[in-house]
């Protein structure tokens, strides 16, 4: 919560701040890679490996939740739908999800048929709805969902 709000605990997340700010790498393998140099250097002064290792999976979990707090709010899940009814689809996701779509021209290479492919960008917790939207509007349609760690714009995060 304190990193999500841009804030510091004081001690190596600063550096792991400063790092993911210029250099673009992830909180979490900062503070994991920080935190295993000082834990690791910890043998000179316990020289006890059992420490050690109670240490490094300590961390592990911490700097693994961190990634998961501060990644898991930014997360969507792309849509790419092939349907005939895709006007229906794509008129149905506007008005009552408030997203915007994209609708592709595309050809069915087994079929070798004109096809059109809506692709939408929806959060998470949307994904239900969505596919319920779509087997209501044509129960054969194909779906490729995949998730997608930040999207930027009118709708998720500033740019």
């Amino acid at each position: 919560m304190v990193f999500n709000g841009g804030g510091s605990t004081g001690g190596t997340d600063i550096i792991a701040m400063i790092v993911n700010k210029y250099k673009g790498i992830s909180l979490g393998r900062v503070l994991l890679f920080c935190d295993f140099i000082i834990i690791g250097s910890s043998y000179f002064v316990f020289g006890s490996i059992e420490k050690i290792v109670y240490g490094l999976t300590a961390m592990a979990l911490a700097t693994f939740t961190v990634d998961l707090m501060i990644n898991g709010f930014k997360q969507s899940v792309q849509f790419m739908i092939v349907s005939k009814e895709f006007e229906t689809i794509a008129n149905r996701f506007n008005s009552e999800l408030n997203r915007g779509v994209t609708v592709m021209d595309g050809t069915g290479w087994y079929s070798k048929q004109p096809v059109k492919i809506v692709m939408l960008i929806a959060k998470k917790n949307e994904v239900r709805r969505v596919m319920q939207i779509v087997r209501e509007c044509d129960p054969k349609a194909f779906i490729s969902q995949g998730s997608v760690i930040g999207t930027y714009g009118e709708g998720f995060e500033a740019i």
